[in-house]
């Protein structure tokens, strides 16, 4: 009797745990950050037009435009981790200001991520600063993720998110433009955005030789054409301008730029793991001559910058506690993490000044 007690008491305990499991697995996982504390920070922009591929907005001031730049946050509602990169990031913001935050993917990562989505837009609504970025290759990877382009429809419907959907007849859910304008109607900066979308498929690697050994996705031809005729399109209109190209992953030139130049900042503690196929990218801007610098995020070990044939390659530095890190990787002791936050200093001619900043405390204190 005790044993036919004990087996009922063991298979109720096991059908208490895997439901339990399960029920975890399907609630949804906010982040472990209390909002409501979160203080106005502010910004010299103002939106001047919105449509499908482009956003257009104006200093309310003369002077310089201050954009911080985050990438690769992984923003998991399950780890603790992601509690310190949300807090970090408004610390960040707050101490220093900026008039625009920039992301360049795998921000709200995992499943059931629709929530987290929502309040990473909620947060930036509270600091009252305009934020834009890409998506990732860790975006809508999880089989109960939202969609890409439910996580794109998500940002969109706030106010201070500048992010957009880009034309339905060009491949991917974020191919736009970001115009700075300064007081005087004339160009301060432009920002480009592509998708690079995430490991290529095996029609793509059908249709694209290899040009390494790399197995993730980039820009499609269509997507070159659009930022051609976007370029020319700017061009005609403000007359010669200065801008710079966010994406996530790569271009395969990141490869070629370390075996060939030096490094103007920061270090490559992993190997590039970029576009696998030649997307035409680089040559897009070498031959429009309105785009000085590329920034992408996707190898969290890298954070140097390169001139290469003069444009700068160049990572942003990396920013979530929640996926590998130089801890995880390689055994760093925590002041030696990359974790911080790239900070762009834009002048109204357009030209900048650019700086790795590290974070001074991170994961240990909390």
């Amino acid at each position: 009797m005790k044993k036919k007690t004990a087996v009922i008491i063991c298979v109720v305990l096991a059908f208490l745990i895997v439901a339990g499991c399960i029920t975890w697995g399907f609630l949804p996982h906010p982040l472990n950050y209390n909002i409501g504390s979160v203080e106005q920070s502010g910004t010299t922009l103002s939106v001047v037009e919105k449509t499908d591929d482009s956003v257009t907005v104006k200093k309310s001031v003369g002077g310089d435009i201050r954009v911080l730049m985050f990438t690769d946050t992984h923003l998991d509602g399950k780890n603790n981790t992601s509690k310190v990169t949300v807090t970090k990031i408004v610390e960040n913001v707050l101490k220093e200001k900026p008039d625009l935050v920039i992301f360049g993917g795998d921000i709200v990562t995992s499943g059931l991520n629709g929530v987290r989505c929502r309040q990473l837009g909620k947060i930036f609504e509270k600091l009252g600063v305009y934020w834009a970025g890409v998506l990732g290759n860790h975006e809508g990877d999880n089989p109960y993720s939202a969609s890409r382009e439910k996580m794109m429809d998500i940002y969109c419907s706030f106010p201070h998110c500048l992010m957009r959907k880009g034309l339905e007849s060009v491949t991917g859910n974020c191919n736009y433009s970001l115009q700075i304008l300064n007081p005087d109607g004339s160009m301060s900066h432009t920002f480009f955005f592509l998708d690079t979308f995430d490991e290529m498929s095996e029609e793509t690697k059908a249709q694209y030789p290899a040009v390494n050994d790399s197995k993730y996705d980039g820009a499609k031809p269509d997507q070159v054409e659009w930022y051609v005729e976007k370029a020319q399109s700017l061009k005609a209109q403000y007359g010669n301008f200065r801008s710079t190209l966010v994406l996530h992953i790569p271009l395969p030139q990141y490869r070629d730029a370390v075996e060939s130049a030096r490094f103007e900042y920061g270090d490559k503690l992993e190997n590039i793991c970029c576009t696998g196929f030649e997307p035409g990218v680089f040559a897009a801007l070498k031959d429009c001559g309105v785009t000085q610098a590329v920034f992408c995020g996707h190898d969290q070990l890298n954070n140097f910058g390169v001139y290469y044939e003069d444009i700068l390659l160049s990572y942003i530095e990396p920013s979530g506690y929640g996926s590998y890190t130089a801890a995880s990787s390689l055994g760093y002791e925590e002041k030696d993490w990359l974790q911080g936050y790239t900070r762009l200093v834009i002048r109204d001619d357009g030209f900048y000044e650019t700086a790795q900043v590290r974070n001074s405390e991170g994961l240990s204190e909390k």
